[in-house]
């Protein structure tokens, strides 16, 4: 009962542990280079905060929570790119509705975070399962 527990949401588990893993590097790498560059440099340290972020979730979705094996140069580009416009139009998305909520709808901009971010993660785990690591 357990291993088929496992089976049926080994990839949602893993899923959840490495998205609070890129998460922590995401803020905790922001905060290194905000203090090494300065705070008038946030938005540098921010891209490079993202970009670590978005490798380390590209690398470990592609190995371990969707188990996409191949290093094969055109299945790795294809993969690559599919999942950083997944990831960019969730983050236009993630930008558009904040300032619909915050800004028009006038809802706390701590709660429109949040229910943005639910919105944002089941869309990223819905075009990474289903079309950029999909199973041949």
């Amino acid at each position: 009962m357990i291993k088929n527990l496992w089976l049926r949401y080994k990839e949602l588990f893993f899923y959840g542990v490495f998205g609070v893993g890129a998460t922590v590097i995401n803020i905790v790498s922001y905060h290194v280079l905000a203090n090494i560059f300065g705070k008038e440099y946030f938005l540098i340290a921010n891209i490079i905060a993202w970009v670590l972020a978005f490798i380390f979730s590209f690398i470990t979705n592609k190995l371990f929570v969707f188990e996409s094996k191949s290093w094969e140069v055109k299945i790795a580009i294809k993969e690559f790119v599919g999942f950083l416009s997944a990831r960019l139009a969730t983050g236009v998305l993630d930008t558009v509705l904040m300032w619909l909520f915050v800004s028009v709808i006038s809802l706390d901009d701590t709660l429109s975070k949040i229910i943005i971010n639910i919105l944002v993660i089941i869309i990223n785990y819905i075009a990474s399962k289903f079309f950029i690591f999909k199973k041949e």
